[in-house]
């Protein structure tokens, strides 16, 4: 019993196809409407045929009910017989109908089709269904003088026709629900059909694991075009960001395991000369340093675009950019004592707060700051300018070294891409930046100084 019972709601908790669905729920509806609109029709007749066999008992009595009067006086001879089957004027003997007329309680007429069968006598006046002979039949009772008359129609028709028309909403029904399953059932198919080329296509991309490989191209409907060239284009910046991990990932290994290697050059150096001179030993021991720091600042880098890569950046928060530079310029004062850092801020834009991050935003300038003093000529001057416009915040940062040639610009964005003319730094900076300028909804600027160096420019929107 429990096995049949688990079989049971696996069945009923199995995937069904959507066509299945959609099909099963289209023949439902066409079943349950035509059907129920035909319950409603078939009932509407049948009420009409009552009200018709009504009608016409009420004008058949109303034509007989003179004559009916005079039979009602006539009551029924001595010698005992059964009262007469008139057929005098007025009294009609019409198919499926009779006409009964009392005096008291005693029949005194009767004439019309005579069924087979007791007939009831009248219980009281109006209209009321009776049974006779296993067949429903309609009849009207009404006052007459010295009695009463009775009409009754037989319901045989009526019943019929009602019989009749519940056939026919069958058949209907059925015919609606075959019909409406068969079109819905070809309709999804044609309508599904690009969302399996999507699904097969999908099967292949993930069985091939080809991070090349792209959906095919669907034009209608539209809904899943639309869908076809969302998914492709998710899978283009997947199929980017992947590329960019792995370049990362290589650049980066190369960029530490320099150092490293380096570090440990030294390291064994020290190790294997313990009575080096104390002149070549502080050398060394300053070279480690330089080394280190390079690492440490090479791993903060790396961890600020990685966040940034993935979003993982804490909530917004009004930052004024004209006091966070103005902090970013004192600390490279200390940094850099040998070169000259000149701030001037636009009075229109001294209080003009942005939504940013903090963080991110000391991170972009800091990086400037420093890019400009280490490529700056020596000793260099760094001019830090902050305007503001409507809509948007302009911070410049101008050296006076050798520049980036025009044709290099778009490629120091890059990640450890360092200049020609020196290879200080860890090749981050600009990328940094960058990074920063995009998450905040603007852009940097490469250019030409008016002092002959680089000018980089961050453009932040202010809305």
């Amino acid at each position: 019993m429990n096995g049949r019972v688990t079989r049971w709601s696996r069945f009923r908790r199995g995937p069904r196809s959507l066509r299945t669905t959609v099909t099963a729920a289209a023949a439902l509806t066409a079943l349950v409407v035509v059907a129920l609109a035909g319950v409603i029709i078939a009932l509407r007749l049948h009420g009409q045929d009552l009200r018709q066999v009504d009608q016409d008992l009420r004008a058949r009595a109303t034509k007989v009910s003179t004559d009916a009067g005079k039979l009602a006086d006539t009551r029924p001879g001595a010698d005992g017989k059964d009262p007469i089957d008139h057929d005098g004027e007025g009294l009609d003997a019409g198919s499926q109908s009779l006409v009964r007329v009392f005096s008291g309680s005693q029949l005194v007429s009767q004439h019309g089709d005579i069924s087979e069968g007791p007939i009831p006598a009248p219980t009281g006046t109006g209209y009321s269904t009776v049974t006779i002979g296993g067949q429903d039949w309609r009849s009207l009772v009404e006052p007459v003088t010295g009695g009463q008359l009775q009409v009754l129609q037989s319901l045989a028709p009526v019943q019929q026709r009602l019989s009749d028309t519940e056939q026919i909403v069958i058949i209907v029904a059925a015919a609606a629900t075959l019909v409406s399953a068969i079109t819905v059932w070809l309709a999804t198919g044609a309508a599904l059909g690009p969302l399996q080329r999507l699904r097969v296509g999908a099967a292949r991309i993930r069985t091939h694991r080809a991070h090349d490989q792209r959906l095919p191209e669907i034009r209608r409907p539209f809904e899943v075009a639309e869908l076809t060239s969302t998914l492709n284009g998710m899978l283009d910046e997947l199929d980017e960001s992947m590329q960019s991990v792995r370049r990362f990932t290589a650049d980066a290994g190369h960029e530490i395991r320099t150092p490293l290697t380096s570090l440990g050059i030294d390291l064994e150096t020290l190790r294997r000369n313990p009575d080096l001179p104390t002149e070549q030993r502080a050398t060394m021991l300053a070279a480690m340093t330089a080394e280190h720091a390079r690492i440490v600042n090479l791993l903060a880098g790396l961890q600020e675009l990685a966040r940034g890569d993935a979003h993982a950046l804490p909530a917004r928060a009004s930052v004024h950019v004209a006091g966070l530079t103005g902090d970013c310029v004192q600390r490279a004062r200390h940094l850099y004592p040998g070169v000259t850092f000149d701030l001037q801020v636009d009075s229109g834009a001294e209080d003009v707060p942005i939504t940013g991050w903090p963080d991110g935003l000391r991170t972009a300038v800091i990086n400037l700051l420093d890019n400009a003093a280490i490529h700056g000529r020596p000793p260099g001057h760094v001019y830090v300018t902050l305007t503001a416009t409507a809509d948007t915040l302009t911070l410049t940062v101008d050296d006076d070294g050798p520049g980036i040639p025009p044709p290099q610009r778009n490629t120091m964005r890059d990640r450890f891409t360092r200049g020609d003319t020196t290879a200080a730094g860890s090749g981050l900076g600009l990328a940094l930046v960058d990074q920063q300028a995009t998450l905040h909804g603007g852009e940097l600027e490469l250019s030409d100084a008016p002092q002959g160096g680089l000018r980089a420019t961050v453009l932040l929107p202010l809305k």
